[in-house]
């Protein structure tokens, strides 16, 4: 017998709700499949090679140390070197974000349904299936994919918790809640939200003061945990300032001489709103479903109560004054990952303007365009068409055939923490913390090949195409390396076009390229002033 509420919808509508669970799990089938296709397409860029290079030591004990080398907490690099008893592939080490990431869609719908209603929660999870910001999230080697898992459980087992009176999702809430502060900084933003929202709900509900308790005590030790990372890692570790290692995110925070209040309001909601679908346009259009879904939720146009408007609003106000404060960035990366399942229920909430009998179809239309449209027009932070594995294969192929064993090869910073893992991802030697090299790389004779990194400047994280060959030639001299020997170039280029592609022209080179890897063969000049 259909219930009173499938009576009042039309046969497609009551097919779409007596089935939403398995079209959610067709949904996400689709999903895994195109971020596993991306996963394993791209070479690591440097911050993954880097996070490979935390989690490598051979101990437990030493991967944790391992971790605190970074500017995150030390959660995922402990679960990726668990990982590595299975393998040391692209494809295995992104596997945690991978299966983490998926998972969160599921808890995503299973939250929306049970908020909202079966059919938005459908467009709430199609949203966070095709989403740039959450396919990003769950294809890299870092660590937003497990960071969006707990957040979105620790919305789902809040809702149980306060809804249920339920003491054994209050533990959940509070256990996820640690698991995202471990893994992220920014979790302390959603930290923070969830405070606010249960506060209100107790004054305005009738919760038991057991679930009361259980959530406070959380809390408190939410409170200790803070106090520990923040003594014991951020300031010891995360470097600040105009300057530092931090500064390249200053772009992200406002610009009291160049911008108004206004404007940067505008910037960095439209820049959330983009990254999230991937596309300004479409990011223009999402920013105005979203507030239509947040303008329904308070007018009461949904079964969620009209509160959950301010759950959904508060991560935007929170993230926002945090950004202000130069705490955390606001403006469009993947440092917003947990904003991603809020932007999914305003979303989703935005389907309770539509007539009962459009809702449904306009969700299946959406169904059938969104893939099609994501693989057409948007890609992942890990592009395949400009980090193709391929590509990366062949330019290891002729580091291997072409340059000397043991030859110093001129790099980088991003490109040391690549070649790194390609050259020396298997010899166990290298399996400790910290490692064997300072200023130099040398890995083992063999298969790596046995060469010598040296990067020409200290803080060099990037070459400049005006600069490089000159950097290369006074670094190679005070070497001291023969007159007689060419200098060899390898540059693996991550948000630029390649090196070679920038670089000045001149004779005597030879320059292999594969996509935005350069590998390039040069004479020594005879003075420091002279260009190569």
């Amino acid at each position: 017998m259909p219930t009173g509420y499938e009576m009042e919808l039309g046969k497609l509508e009551a097919w779409v709700v007596k089935n939403s669970s398995w079209l959610a799990m067709g949904v996400i089938a689709a999903a895994f499949a195109i971020r596993l296709a991306y996963a394993a397409c791209c070479y690591l860029n440097p911050d993954e090679a880097a996070h490979f290079a935390s989690a490598r030591p051979s101990s437990w004990l030493g991967a944790y140390q391992g971790s605190w080398g970074q500017t995150h907490p030390p959660l995922f690099i402990l679960v990726l070197h668990g990982m590595l008893v299975l393998g040391r592939t692209e494809q295995i080490l992104r596997l945690p974000s991978l299966v983490s990431g998926t998972v969160a869609l599921w808890v995503t719908f299973a939250w929306i349904r049970r908020s909202i209603g079966e059919i938005p929660a459908m467009a709430g999870l199609g949203f966070m299936s095709f989403s740039h910001g959450a396919i990003s999230a769950s294809t890299e080697v870092r660590q937003y994919g497990l960071l969006l898992f707990f957040v979105c459980v620790c919305l789902y087992s809040t809702e149980r918790a306060l809804s249920d009176h339920s003491v054994f999702w209050a533990i959940v809430q509070g256990l996820s809640l640690i698991g995202a502060l471990l893994t992220h900084y920014t979790a302390i933003i959603v930290i923070v939200s969830i405070a606010l929202y249960i506060f209100l709900r107790r004054l305005l509900d009738d919760i038991p003061r057991r679930i009361f308790f259980t959530i406070s005590a959380s809390y408190a030790l939410l409170a200790i945990l803070v106090g520990w990372l923040y003594f014991g890692h951020v300031r010891g570790v995360i470097p600040f300032g105009s300057g530092a290692s931090m500064d390249y995110l200053r772009g992200y925070y406002y610009r009291a001489g160049s911008e108004t209040p206004s404007g940067f309001a505008w910037r960095v909601l439209s820049a959330t709103f983009a990254y999230a679908v991937g596309a300004r346009r479409s990011g223009l259009l999402a920013m105005l479903v979203f507030l239509a879904g947040l303008v329904g939720l308070l007018l009461g146009r949904t079964k969620a109560q009209k509160l959950m408007a301010l759950l959904v609003i508060t991560p935007f106000v929170v993230g926002f004054t945090a950004e202000v404060a130069q705490v955390f960035p606001f403006a469009g990366s993947r440092h917003q990952t947990y904003l991603l399942p809020f932007l999914a229920a305003g979303i989703a909430a935005a389907f309770a303007w539509l007539h009962r009998r459009v809702a449904a179809p306009v969700l299946l239309l959406l169904a059938a365009i969104a893939p099609v449209w994501l693989l057409t027009h948007t890609a992942p932070d890990n592009d395949c068409r400009v980090q193709s594995i391929g590509d990366m294969t062949s330019a290891i192929e002729i580091v291997s055939r072409m340059i000397p064993n043991r030859a110093t090869l001129f790099v980088d910073e991003e490109t040391r923490n690549v070649l790194s893992y390609y050259l020396t991802r298997n010899d166990k030697s290298l399996d400790t913390w910290p490692p064997h090299w300072g200023g130099t790389l040398r890995d083992a004779e063999g298969r790596s090949g046995g060469y010598c990194f040296v990067v020409p400047r200290k803080d060099l994280w990037a070459f400049r195409p005006e600069q490089a060959l000159e950097q290369v030639n006074e670094s190679a001299q005070a070497l001291g390396v023969p007159s007689g020997e060419p200098l060899w170039i390898v540059s693996v280029a991550w948000l630029e076009p390649s090196l070679a592609s920038r670089i000045p022209p001149g004779q005597n080179r030879d320059i292999w390229e594969f996509g935005r890897i350069s590998i390039i063969k040069a004479p020594q000049s005879q003075s420091a002033t002279d260009r190569l």
